[in-house]
């Protein structure tokens, strides 16, 4: 049989082969103990554990994600978290950790960019963005993922047994606030830590706006946006509510703000959501950057009046309404 032959037969027998599925929580969990232990132990400052194993157990990449900064999921290259599968969109995930008080672990908030493959939580629901203030995992193809906040030096010593870690996480509670009506609640119990009366909440949110119009009802605006370009001038203004689910910006159709023209502004360049009291603009591994001034920044706050430079093409001026 001719070479060429064997090498379609061989293809064609990879593509049929089945896909991995992602590791349920424990099993993340206790293949990625040593990790976890390990950069809870390096950690100088809170911080959030961020760490990815995939279908046969393998830790593939572990990061510490400081509080006031965030972490891009995704396969390309830029991303702090790199995921290589093919099920997997270039930018994926945004994760973004914040200390609400200094000296406290970080509040988690993680956010799917719009790509229709919602990632999966503890109890198998598919989300599009939730917080948490402890352990919080998400699958995402054949990706198990684990986010765990660490106060870092203070931080007690973890157990040295994975099983015994594992018990010590308080249960998690999911509550869910997609839509108006009394939270609803779903308990992951843990047999050491539920005696304690320790919770761990787990959020769930709205999704990313995929379209903004051209602009807001009148009494609803909070803040404006203005684009400036060679090829492009045009303003939006935006509500609180919108900015609290978040505003994407790049050439991609499934961004909030279309940018198809500017080919200097990558298909998922910018997040732009309000956390607390700050609007946070997150760069998403764009490949021309984001910058204030001479300064390339990944995550930064919006003062009320504000600009920044995506790429050498777009500037984006923000200025926040008052009545």
């Amino acid at each position: 049989m001719p070479d060429t032959n064997e090498r379609t037969r061989v293809a064609a027998l990879g593509e049929l082969m089945p896909r991995l599925s992602p590791l349920d929580a424990h099993d993340a969990f206790i293949s990625a103990h040593d990790r976890l232990r390990g950069l809870a132990y390096i950690a100088r400052r809170p911080a959030v554990l961020a760490v990815a194993v995939d279908g046969h157990a393998r830790v593939i990449e572990a990061v510490i994600v400081e509080s006031g900064h965030s972490l891009v999921i995704g396969r390309h290259t830029g991303c702090g978290l790199r995921l290589t599968s093919g099920g997997v969109s270039l930018r994926h995930l945004v994760l973004h950790a914040q200390s609400d008080e200094p000296g406290t672990a970080p509040v988690i908030r993680l956010w799917d960019l719009n790509t229709e493959q919602p990632f999966l939580t503890e109890d198998g629901q598919p989300n599009v963005a939730v917080s948490a203030q402890g352990l919080l995992y998400a699958s995402v193809g054949e990706y198990a993922l684990l986010f765990l906040p660490t106060l870092g030096p203070s931080e007690p010593p973890w157990p040295e047994r994975a099983e015994q870690a594992w018990h010590a996480l308080p249960p998690r509670q999911f509550i869910d606030r997609r839509s108006p009506g009394a939270p609803r609640l779903r308990h992951i119990r843990s047999q050491l830590a539920e005696e304690r009366g320790d919770y761990t909440n787990i959020v769930r949110l709205g999704p990313l706006r995929l379209l903004l119009g051209e602009h807001e009802s009148p009494g609803a605006a909070w803040g404006e946006l203005r684009l400036e370009s060679e090829k492009k001038k045009e303003r939006h203004r935006v509500s609180l509510e919108r900015l609290e689910q978040g505003v994407l910006l790049g050439r991609y159709e499934r961004c909030g703000i279309l940018l198809a023209e500017l080919g200097q502004i990558s298909r998922v360049h910018l997040l732009l959501v309000q956390v607390g009291t700050h609007l946070l603009a997150i760069d998403t591994a764009s490949t021309n950057g984001t910058w204030r001034g001479s300064s390339h920044i990944e995550t930064t706050p919006l003062e009320d009046s504000d600009s920044l430079e995506l790429g050498d093409e777009l500037l984006l001026h923000w200025c926040r309404l008052h009545a």
